[in-house]
């Protein structure tokens, strides 16, 4: 695992801002390449249509100049002697994950919120459309309202590992192993199981939900030793997303490690508890 050239999609926003030091924290922890992208979306009229009686002159060209003017600005003030900035035009959620694999990105790094109407309850289009799409290793900081509650500390300490029982999970523990290795962080491992969330069948699972996370301490204890790690495992009681964030908070986490592994329906690579992962938690998550 290592983590060279990182793709670092800017769009002028307060949450572009506030996630300058973590880029820039990761790119001298890993000694890695920047490049900067900022992607000037062309309006579909702009392009006309063959029965359009009317067209008008979309002056691109001038846009992206400014774009670019603007870019090197930002760039000069956030990242100095760091020379690799691009202008790109399209539709971001696509071009940030096409772009990605045809410059060999081993990392991109991006805020969870856009400009959108239901950006109080979503993740931005973007992002989303990036995690779904994307190849390679995705950063997302924490999804807090409020930018300036966002944490404050940039060095990953300490890792919170998600993970199930299946194949995937011991791909995730070898990445992490790899993970610390480079990195120094101390690495937790997480497992949720899942019992009814009210009503007396809830304390009628627990009996068995206890079963099921001494089952998933063998398999995870197997899979440690296949890995040949030995890191600590917190089994949580109750749905994914809200286990995971208490061991994030029992820890004191500084970075979330979760899955894209692949699906077979129509949600792709993206597995069905990213989303409110990176929705909920305190800290960034860095999805593989």
């Amino acid at each position: 695992m290592e983590f060279k050239n990182i793709l670092f999609p800017v769009d002028f926003s307060s949450r572009s801002e506030a996630i300058v030091p973590f880029v820039r924290a990761v790119c001298n922890q890993f000694k890695a390449n920047l490049t900067l992208l900022h992607i000037v979306e062309v309006p579909v009229m702009a392009y006309g249509a063959p029965d359009a009686p009317v067209t008008f002159d979309y002056p691109l060209d001038e846009i992206k100049a400014s774009a670019e003017r603007k870019l090197n600005r930002f760039a000069l003030g956030a990242f100095a002697g760091l020379p690799v900035k691009t202008i790109a035009e399209g539709d971001p959620g696509a071009c940030i994950a096409q772009l990605a694999r045809a410059w060999k990105i081993d990392l991109i790094m991006l805020p969870t919120r856009g400009r959108g109407s239901f950006r109080a309850a979503l993740l931005g289009s973007v992002t989303a459309k990036t995690l779904h799409d994307a190849s390679c290793a995705v950063w997302t900081e924490a999804h807090c309202d409020d930018v300036k509650a966002a944490p404050a500390h940039t060095a990953w300490k300490k890792v919170v590992c998600a993970i199930d029982t299946t194949p995937e999970g011991l791909r995730l523990i070898r990445y992490a192993s790899e993970l610390a290795a480079v990195s120094g962080a101390t690495v937790h491992l997480t497992h949720a199981v899942p019992v009814a969330e009210s009503g007396p069948e809830r304390y009628m699972d627990m009996e068995f939900a206890a079963f099921l996370a001494d089952e998933a301490r063998k398999k995870i204890a197997a899979m440690q030793t296949e890995a040949g790690t030995n890191f600590e495992v917190l089994i949580q009681i109750g749905n994914i997303p809200d286990g995971v964030l208490r061991t994030v908070e029992d820890c004191n986490a500084d970075v979330v490690l979760i899955g894209r592994g692949a699906l077979p329906h129509f949600a792709g690579r993206l597995r069905s508890h990213a989303y409110a992962i990176v929705r909920g938690m305190p800290c960034p998550v860095l999805s593989v």
